[in-house]
């Protein structure tokens, strides 16, 4: 029989491929895989005493440090001493804000009417002469005076305008009563 006249059969593509299709698959499950690496969390900054502008902490476990954006800055610091009388007394506002959150979040210390010292542990409270935190995320949490929370100076040098210290606090939602916990609260500013 001529050549012409016989057919070959040669696989078809499909029959050749079938036997691949599992590895095939798993590589094209893969790749994409393999090219997506897990963004890891940003850690807590070090604990310093050097005004190394610095401010974090853990919000439900998580960490939050400040970030800038929308043209203004993470971390902002007021130590001021409002002078004697009514209304005087040193004043110290520590707004840490994360502008590129949705929600917009963050964590708020201040004093009023307060002289912080180093080495001093200062209950949060909500009232004048006190210690006060606060933590933001799409609404105000507020720490309530029953719910537990501190800020603790470890280091206070009016000469360098060097604020360092710890804190922690529990915040409460102001019409659900859920709670944010705050913990490992750790900064270290100049003013």
């Amino acid at each position: 029989m001529p050549l012409s006249a016989h057919r070959l059969r040669l696989p078809s593509p499909r029959r050749r491929l079938l036997p691949l299709l599992p590895l095939l698959s798993w590589l094209l499950l893969a790749l994409p895989l393999s090219q997506c690496r897990q963004q890891e969390a940003e850690p807590l900054p070090p604990e310093t005493r050097t005004g190394a502008q610095t401010f974090g902490c853990k919000i439900d476990g998580r960490v939050f440090v400040p970030r800038n954006g929308r043209g203004k800055p993470g971390l902002v610091v007021e130590y001021v001493n409002l002078g004697e009388g009514k209304g005087g007394g040193y004043y110290l506002n520590l707004p840490a804000t994360d502008w590129r959150s949705t929600p917009l979040e963050g964590v708020n210390i201040t004093t009023d009417s307060l002289l912080v010292e180093e080495g001093q542990t200062y209950q949060f409270q909500n009232s004048k002469g006190s210690a006060h935190a606060s933590y933001y995320g799409g609404v105000e949490y507020q720490k309530r005076d029953q719910d537990v929370g501190e800020l603790i100076i470890t280091r206070l040098d009016p000469q360098q305008g060097i604020l360092s210290g710890r804190f922690h606090f529990v915040a409460t939602h102001p019409t659900t009563g859920r709670q944010v916990h705050v913990t490992d609260g750790r900064f270290d500013v100049r003013f």
